[in-house]
């Protein structure tokens, strides 16, 4: 398996098909947004290959002076899944990462689904990211008012550091991607 970064023309032409038929309209970013963070060097498009064919993809935020990665998107596609390929792309990326202190995750918070396949997926996506070694910050996130989000980071350094440190460089990021007036007035801290 390997992990390609793309430039914003190869994520248009073979990545961003793709991300609009995975990601709900409510969950994407607009690809104006993609295209400024690309350009300013904060948001990486890798595409997931396994013998040279494209099976997914990762849409990573990271920014000077932050010791976390902000995993935004990751996708396999829907023929390639239950494979064992989301767990090696993730594996690669942590090694590819070894630099950073680790690598975030946001979940939809488990047991508040639109319905009961909603909250299946929810445990599902968690359970993949625990088994991977990602841990559950004990702080959650609340976005417009309506979405609550679980923080889940994979360590990668043996420096530990504790829940504040963590939100401290998530939001930085946030701030980047987003702007510090969006983020003030959009996403709060929930202890």
């Amino acid at each position: 398996m390997q992990l390609v970064n793309v430039d914003i023309k190869q994520f248009k032409e073979i990545i961003y098909p793709e991300y609009i038929k995975i990601f709900p309209k409510e969950e994407r970013k607009e690809l104006k947004t993609i295209e400024q963070n690309y350009d300013k060097k904060i948001t990486k498009l890798i595409k997931i290959c396994e013998h040279n064919q494209f099976i997914g993809f990762f849409i990573i935020n990271t920014i000077k002076n932050s010791q976390y990665v902000q995993l935004d998107y990751f996708a396999i596609l829907e023929k390639y899944r239950n494979k064992g390929y989301g767990t090696k792309a993730i594996q690669l990326l942590k090694k590819q990462m070894e630099t950073y202190d680790g690598i975030f995750v946001e979940i939809e918070k488990l047991g508040l689904g639109k319905d009961k396949q909603d909250n299946l997926l929810r445990e599902r996506r968690a359970k993949f990211y625990e088994n991977l070694g990602f841990e559950k910050l004990n702080s959650e996130l609340k976005w417009f008012e309506t979405l609550i989000l679980s923080i889940y980071v994979l360590p990668i350094s043996t420096h530990k550091d504790n829940e504040n440190e963590i939100l401290k460089d998530m939001f930085q990021i946030y701030i980047s991607v987003h702007g510090k007036e969006k983020v003030e007035r959009d996403c709060k801290v929930i202890k």
